[in-house]
């Protein structure tokens, strides 16, 4: 009987608990238009962009760049760079850069964007947020 109990009062925590495997909409910060999962390297496409803003003048150090719209309509901007400590002073030039190379790519920047840069080791470095949700 000594047994019992206590089996049964954690048996009943673990059914209690609403345990799952399944990743719940408020728990996955992709699902709330959060910053993506990163990776220390990027997709193909990502490189190309890349290589494409390096030989239009843009920063040496960045190896990927990509652009989305979350779930609300709203862009977000993800670069990868070589920086390890990011662009500190040089952050409002760095950006300034990166648009004007996307708004010559056809992208629209009328909603504002969320920018998030990563180092070589996928740890954020920056995160920018010019959308007039986040700055009326």
């Amino acid at each position: 009987m000594k047994r019992i109990l206590p089996a049964f009062l954690l048996t009943a925590a673990v059914l209690l608990s609403g345990c799952s495997t399944e990743t719940s909409p408020k728990s996955d910060p992709t699902a709330l238009g959060g910053p993506p999962t990163i990776s220390a390297s990027p997709a193909g496409n990502d490189s190309d962009l890349a290589a494409r803003y390096r030989r239009s003048g843009g920063y040496p150090d960045v190896y990927g760049i990509k652009h989305a719209k979350n779930r609300d309509g709203l862009l977000t901007l993800t670069v990868w760079t070589r920086r390890k400590s990011g662009y500190g002073s040089d952050f409002d030039a760095f950006d300034t850069t990166l648009t004007s190379f996307l708004t010559r790519a056809g992208v629209s920047l009328d909603r504002g964007y969320v920018l998030d840069v990563y180092g070589p080791d996928g740890t954020r470095l920056h995160h920018y947020d010019t959308t007039q949700e986040n700055n009326t």
